[in-house]
């Protein structure tokens, strides 16, 4: 059985981004894993990885942090198992579409959520969280909720060019998902499952998009319910 180190917020709900993309790694693969949670602000209950976030996994007697190398762990050790690159050539332009995802959507997206992200922490969490994140934004949490609505227009601009992949296939890898839809994903589930402002209407692709990403594996994702 692998163990999955995953941030836990208030009544269980799991809201780590970064975390989300392992999940579903895990599930495309067809792997069970056991979730450990952790408190954001409690660095010795991983400090056996080495480092000082998660996602962590531990898979026999190998620990691997970081959900990209992860990824490429499960890839590799269980490459009789659904591939989540489809080849090294999928694996090199997976890569490139991660770090512009973490480069470019995630500080777009952070200034629209950081504030109800913040509601929905455990207590324990709340002050290193504001310390973390106001210092990211330069800002305060209050400020960053006033200019939902610009940070809002920055974030559908960045997205654009996704909405018009999805208009022409089903899923951003092509007619099946893979390790790069999860890497989307993972963005939308944690504005999805921390904020209640819908950032797109029923109308948007990517709106369709998430809907058919949320179906898969029997509700897994969508079981998390809405902020």
């Amino acid at each position: 059985m692998i163990t999955l180190w995953e941030l836990r917020g208030k009544g269980g709900r799991p809201y780590s981004l970064f975390s989300w993309r392992t999940r579903m790694a895990l599930k495309h693969k067809g792997l069970d894993f056991a979730s450990q949670p952790v408190k954001m602000s409690d660095k010795a209950a991983i400090a056996f990885s080495g480092g000082k976030t998660v996602p962590i996994i531990k898979d026999g007697e190998t620990v691997v942090r970081d959900s990209w190398k992860i990824a490429e762990h499960l890839e590799d050790r269980y490459a009789d198992k659904p591939t989540l690159f489809g080849g090294e050539i999928g694996r090199g332009v997976t890569q490139a579409f991660n770090t512009w995802v973490d480069r470019v959507v995630v500080p777009a997206m952070m200034p629209v959520i950081v504030a109800d992200v913040h509601e929905r922490v455990d207590p324990a969490d709340e002050t290193y969280f504001r310390r973390q994140f106001e210092g990211f934004l330069k800002c305060t949490l209050e400020e960053a909720r006033t200019r939902r609505p610009h940070a809002l227009e920055r974030v559908q601009k960045v997205l654009e060019p996704l909405h018009a992949a999805v208009k022409r296939q089903a899923f951003v890898c092509g007619s099946a998902p893979a390790y790069a839809d999860y890497i989307l994903l993972s963005v939308l589930q944690w504005a999805r499952v921390t904020s209640p402002p819908d950032i797109f209407d029923s109308s948007d692709p990517l709106y369709g998009w998430r809907s058919r990403m949320l179906d898969l594996y029997d509700g897994f994702a969508r079981n998390i319910p809405m902020a």
